[in-house]
């Protein structure tokens, strides 16, 4: 009946009929057929933005370790360098001979040659030396020239001078040096060189028996 009424009736009202019907045919395909596919393919976006996304911080990630490699290669080069310049335990007594004889040999009245406890660090230790010595700036000069010299590092960490008028010379230096031990990654703090706990370092003899 409801056909029927349809055909018989007036061609506007025909036509309407047909735009609604045609209406509710593309709202029923939208909703049964393309809004999944689009709730679909929306998802699939999502997913290729956040790999995306991965895939940047991945090489991103990749371009910070090979950066990362590079420094810590360039650095345990340097770290060998300095290895090669810087005495083991077993060195330390010779090297205050050697800082010893330095002195006598450049003209320096040495009143006082005194190793002292060496401070530990991360990785290495530094071990200090105080002397106190009468000479002349030329000396003095000569001195440090050649300390800075040395195949093993030994620096000039303090200084004083002052005036005197004295034979054995125009100032009086008061020098901290130090120099520097290795500790490999772990290792417990070694003890000074040579010396008991509490005790002092040893004081190398100037040579020929002068003091």
């Amino acid at each position: 009946m409801a056909f029927e009424t349809i055909t018989q009736a007036p061609r506007p009202q025909k036509i309407v009929f047909g735009v609604v019907i045609l209406v509710v045919l593309l709202a029923g395909g939208y909703f049964l057929l393309l809004s999944p596919k689009m709730v679909e393919v929306d998802g699939l976006r999502q997913q290729r933005a956040a790999k995306e996304t991965e895939m940047l911080q991945s090489r991103a990630l990749a371009a910070s370790l090979a950066r990362f490699k590079q420094e810590a290669a360039a650095l345990r080069a340097r770290l060998e360098t300095a290895k090669e310049r810087l005495p083991s335990e077993k060195e330390i007594p010779g090297l205050y001979r050697q800082v010893s004889d330095l002195a006598y040999q450049t003209g320096m009245a040495v009143s006082l040659f005194q190793p002292r406890e060496p401070a530990t660090k991360e990785i290495y230790q530094e071990v200090p030396i105080f002397v106190s010595a009468e000479a002349g700036y030329h000396q003095l000069g000569a001195f440090l020239d050649r300390i800075a010299r040395f195949p093993r590092i030994v620096n000039l960490t303090d200084m004083k001078i002052t005036g005197i008028s004295r034979p054995t010379g125009t100032i009086r230096a008061d020098l901290t040096l130090a120099t520097y031990v290795f500790r490999p990654e772990g290792a417990p703090p070694p003890a000074a060189p040579g010396a008991r706990p509490g005790a002092r370092p040893p004081v190398p003899p100037p040579p020929g028996g002068r003091r």
